[in-house]
C-alpha cells in the first residue's frame, strides 16, 4: 500500500474528538426540532409509520456526523485511509467479526422473538427499507466514527489501545442514550440498559477494529449485518414496549 501524501495539520487530535462531540451535541438538539416540526404534517397513524420516520431521522443523523468526522480528518491532515478505510484486515479480524456478529445477533433476535417479533415470518417492504436503510448507515457511519475517527484520534494523542478501546465504547454508548425517550416519555431503565447493552457493541467491535490491524471493513461488515438482522425490531420494541 502506498503511504499516504504528507498534508497539512491544523487541529491536535483530542480537539478533533472535542469538536466532534460538540457536532454531535448540536445534531442532537437541530435534528429532533426539525422531526417535531415535520411530525404534524405526516401521517403517523401505527407504530410502524413512527418508527419509519425515526429511522430516517437517524439516518440522517449518523451521516451528518461521518460528514463532520470527514471534516476533521482533513482539518488533522488525515484521510478516510488514515482511520481504517480501503485497509486490508488479519484473517483474525474476520474471523473475530463473524463470531461476534452471530452471536450478538442471535442473542438479541431470540430475545426479539421470545417478546413477539414476527422476525421469521415479516418479510414487509417496510422492514426491508428498514434494515438495510440503519443496516448501511450504521455500518459506514457509526464505525467510521466511533472505531475509525475516535479511537485513531487517541491513539495518535498518546492513549494506550486499551483507552482508545473504553473512549469509543463509552461515547458509542452514549450516543444512544436518546432511546430512553423513544416511547414518548422518559424511561430511566430503558435509556441505561440500552446505553450499556451498546457500550458494551462497541467493546465487542473496537476488538474486531484492532483484530483486524485497524481495518474498518470486518468491523464495518459485522456492525451491518447485526443491525440487518435486528431491525426494525428493535426500534420497535423501544418504541412501544413490545407491541410488533
Amino acid at each position: 500500500m502506498d503511504a499516504e501524501p504528507i498534508r497539512p495539520v491544523h487541529i491536535g487530535p483530542w480537539t478533533a474528538i472535542g469538536l466532534l462531540i460538540v457536532a454531535f451535541a448540536i445534531l442532537e438538539v437541530v435534528l429532533p426540532q426539525l422531526r417535531t416540526a415535520i411530525a404534524p404534517r405526516v401521517s403517523l397513524a401505527t407504530p410502524r409509520d413512527i418508527v419509519a420516520v425515526q429511522a430516517v431521522s437517524s439516518i440522517v443523523l449518523v451521516w451528518a456526523l461521518f460528514g463532520a468526522a470527514w471534516v476533521l480528518l482533513r482539518l488533522r491532515g488525515q484521510t478516510l485511509q488514515s482511520i481504517g478505510w480501503n485497509v486490508s484486515s488479519s484473517i483474525w479480524g474476520w474471523l473475530l467479526g463473524f463470531v461476534i456478529g452471530v452471536l450478538y445477533a442471535g442473542f438479541v433476535v431470540t430475545g426479539m422473538i421470545r417478546a413477539g417479533a414476527p422476525v421469521l415470518t415479516d418479510w414487509s417492504l417496510f422492514r426491508i427499507l428498514v434494515a438495510l436503510g440503519i443496516g448501511i448507515s450504521a455500518g459506514v457511519c457509526e464505525e467510521g466514527v466511533f472505531r475509525g475517527f475516535v479511537m485513531t484520534q487517541a491513539r495518535d494523542g498518546g492513549a494506550h489501545w486499551i483507552a482508545q478501546l473504553l473512549l469509543s465504547a463509552i461515547l458509542f454508548g452514549l450516543a444512544h442514550v436518546g432511546w430512553g425517550s423513544l416511547s414518548g416519555h422518559e424511561d430511566m431503565a430503558q435509556m441505561m440498559g440500552t446505553v450499556a447493552a451498546t457500550a458494551v457493541l462497541g467493546l465487542l467491535l473496537g476488538a474486531i477494529y484492532l483484530a483486524s490491524g485497524r481495518s474498518l471493513i470486518p468491523p464495518l461488515i459485522a456492525h451491518a449485518t447485526i443491525d440487518f438482522v435486528i431491525e426494525p425490531w428493535l426500534l420497535l420494541y423501544a418504541i412501544t414496549g413490545g407491541h410488533f
